[in-house]
């Protein structure tokens, strides 16, 4: 069975298809420079389940009277077009059934049903509670082995499954009749539970935008095994986005793909592990590396050391890899295997909210001498003195929202956001600004 979407003029996107053979039971893993099409493939493979996708998860305005895509399974196609009441994709078609079901997609933060459970759950709260004291449940043991597998622990022997309408829901039990629901178990063990729920399922494709966010990266590598195996006993493919090196390490070669956008079209290549590290993230022909969690932190100390470090003398490259966990884990292992530079040559900055000792640290780890650029800029704007305040159109829901809206509202850039913190907090920031110097200048100084 043959799957292919096709995708035609959606946002900056003129071209993008990608076809996979739903036969072979595989992993597809797609790695990507930012903005090459990887969103609006996933939440393309989304839509056609969910047809309300784009409306829900895109900025309107990203069609045009051109706009389609097209779905085939073999040689019957169904497509969806630019419908102008809608101001969205829609598809005039009768779609066959098994159309529906043959694929189904997670997306990331903030859509992705990993990280909207929690109302969902604790609305059947008291039907959980009455089938456990009814005894009216079960032990999964494949899903207690597959997490103590990914997670490597034993906390989960005592998972039992209640059937509620229908759905499952998975609960630890403790002693005195009490219970923990699986919405109180870390995200990404959450994550992995739901996962389990849909490699189960009827989709034949299962596609996971950023499928790495949550686990660490021991977990991330238990995780392929578990996939591989679970795709050859159900009959299913995973297709997958990842920001981690650990997980792209141990792809094989067949299963790791590069995105890369030319003039609108974007193509889909097989191509070897060393090729991604190096193209992608960079990896050759820097004097000095800087390690860091997210894009947002990355923006941060890119205009940070514009300031404070005026005599930059080594060329050097700041990458964004993921989770705290992540960057030490990258840290830790050139260390020993020395595959970025030197150890001398490689240091990682963390938001200050992972300073809670939890790293070992052997001098190349440093941190913001405050929670991260989001909750600071929050922190900022409750302040009487915040500039263009009155300009902020709408209320904002936390502070990563805050910090997207100061932009899309044009009120602030995420160069002048960077340059307002900056000056509220240089002196707090003078410490970090000097191991920065030293490190690009004439080595790190071991100062935190």
């Amino acid at each position: 069975m043959i799957f292919r979407v096709d995708i035609h003029d959606v946002q900056h996107i003129s071209n993008l298809s990608l076809e996979l053979d739903l036969e072979e039971h595989k992993l597809t893993c797609l790695v990507r420079r930012n903005g090459v099409g990887k969103t609006t493939l996933i939440r393309a493979l989304r839509n056609l389940t969910q047809s309300d996708t784009f409306l829900h998860t895109a900025q309107r305005g990203i069609f045009s009277d051109s706009s389609r895509i097209s779905y085939w399974v073999d040689e019957e196609r169904v497509t969806y077009e630019f419908d102008e009441h809608l101001d969205s994709l829609n598809c005039k078609q009768n779609i066959p059934p098994y159309f529906r079901g043959i694929c189904t997609a997670e997306l990331s933060i903030p859509y992705g049903s990993r990280f909207n459970y929690f109302q969902s759950i604790s609305r059947v709260d008291q039907h959980i509670r009455r089938q456990i004291v009814l005894r009216q449940y079960r032990k999964p043991q494949e899903l207690i082995g597959f997490l103590s597998e990914i997670c490597s622990t034993d906390k989960f022997r005592d998972l039992i499954e209640t059937r509620i309408g229908g759905r499952s829901y998975f609960s630890i039990l403790l002693e005195n009749g009490r219970y923990i629901r699986e919405d109180y178990f870390s995200s990404g063990e959450y994550f992995l539970i739901d996962l389990y729920r849909t490699l189960t399922g009827p989709a034949k494709l299962i596609a996971v935008d950023e499928i790495d966010i949550s686990l660490d990266a021991a977990a991330q590598v238990q995780l392929l095994e578990k996939l591989r195996e679970f795709c050859s006993k159900y009959q299913c493919n995973v297709l997958f986005t990842t920001h981690s090196l650990a997980m792209m390490r141990m792809l094989k070669e067949e299963e790791l793909f590069f995105m890369e956008w030319q003039k609108g079209t974007t193509t889909l290549n097989s191509v070897p592990y060393s090729f991604v590290k190096s193209l992608l993230f960079g990896f050759r022909g820097w004097d000095r590396y800087i390690l860091t969690e997210d894009r947002v932190l990355r923006d941060f100390l890119e205009s940070f050391i514009r300031r404070c470090c005026p005599n930059v003398f080594f060329e050097y490259k700041i990458i964004y890899v993921g989770g705290g966990q992540q960057v030490v884990d990258l840290l830790s292992r050139n260390r020993a295997e020395q595959f970025l530079a030197n150890p001398e040559s490689v240091i990682a900055v963390l938001d200050g909210d992972q300073n809670t000792g939890k790293f070992h640290s052997n001098g190349d780890v440093y941190y913001l001498p405050f929670s991260n650029v989001e909750d600071e800029i929050n922190r900022l704007y409750e302040c009487k003195t915040f500039p263009n305040k009155w300009r902020l159109k709408k209320g904002y829901n936390g502070p990563k929202n805050l910090f997207n809206t100061l932009q899309r509202d044009r009120i602030m850039s995420g160069e002048l956001i960077n340059e307002y913190i900056y000056d509220k907090r240089r002196e707090s920031l003078r410490s970090l600004g000097d191991v920065l110097s030293q490190f690009l200048t004439h080595g790190v100084s071991g100062v935190q």
